[in-house]
C-alpha cells in the first residue's frame, strides 16, 4: 500500500527468516501473495502476519522444503481470496504439505472431523473466522518445538542463502 508499509513488511520478513531459518527468497513472494489475498478483509494487517508466522513455524518444525512451504502459503492465500474454506485447499493442497492440517483445523474450530467435513461440504466455514483460529492452533501444537527446529542444519543453510541473497 505504501513505501513505509513495504519497508515494515521487509523488516518483519527478514526478522522471521533469521529467527526461524526460513528462506527470505521464499518468504517475500509468499507473504506478498497472502497480503494481497487479505486486502480489504478483516485478515489484513497483523492477522496476516500471525498466519504467516504460524505456517512458517509449522514448516520449520515439520522440516518442510522451500517448495512445500511455498505451496502451503499458496493454499492459505487461496482460502483468503475465496473468503471461505474448501476441502480442496484444506485436505488437498494444505494437507499434503502441513501434515495433520485437517485435525488441526477441526481442533481450532472446536469441531469433530466429521462436523468440519460437513461445514466444508456446505461452504459455511469462512476464512475470516477460521484462519486466525487455525493459526493459533498451529502455534499451540508446534510452538514448543520451534527453537530446536530453528537450530537445525537446514535452517542454517537457509540463513546462509538469505545472507547471500542480501549480499547480492
Amino acid at each position: 500500500g505504501s513505501e513505509k508499509a513495504a519497508a515494515e513488511a521487509m523488516k518483519f520478513l527478514r526478522a522471521e527468516s533469521e529467527r526461524l531459518g526460513t528462506s527470505l527468497e521464499v518468504n517475500v513472494p509468499s507473504f506478498a501473495k497472502l497480503a494481497a489475498s487479505a486486502k480489504g478483509s478483516t485478515l489484513e494487517g497483523e492477522k496476516v502476519r500471525d498466519i504467516f508466522t504460524a505456517i512458517s513455524e509449522a514448516g520449520v518444525v515439520l522440516r518442510l522444503s522451500n517448495d512445500q512451504l511455498s505451496g502451503a502459503f499458496t493454499a492459505i492465500g487461496q482460502v483468503m481470496s475465496k473468503g471461505k474454506v474448501q476441502a480442496e485447499e484444506l485436505r488437498g493442497q494444505l494437507g499434503e504439505r502441513l501434515f495433520g492440517a485437517f485435525n488441526l483445523a477441526a481442533g481450532a474450530m472446536g469441531l469433530t472431523t466429521a462436523e468440519l467435513d460437513k461445514m466444508l461440504s456446505t461452504g459455511t466455514l469462512l476464512a475470516d473466522e477460521f484462519l486466525p483460529k487455525f493459526a493459533d492452533e498451529i502455534r499451540n501444537s508446534f510452538g514448543k518445538d520451534v527453537p530446536e527446529a530453528a537450530a537445525s542444519a537446514a535452517a542454517a543453510f537457509n540463513r546462509l542463502d538469505t545472507a547471500i541473497l542480501e549480499l547480492k
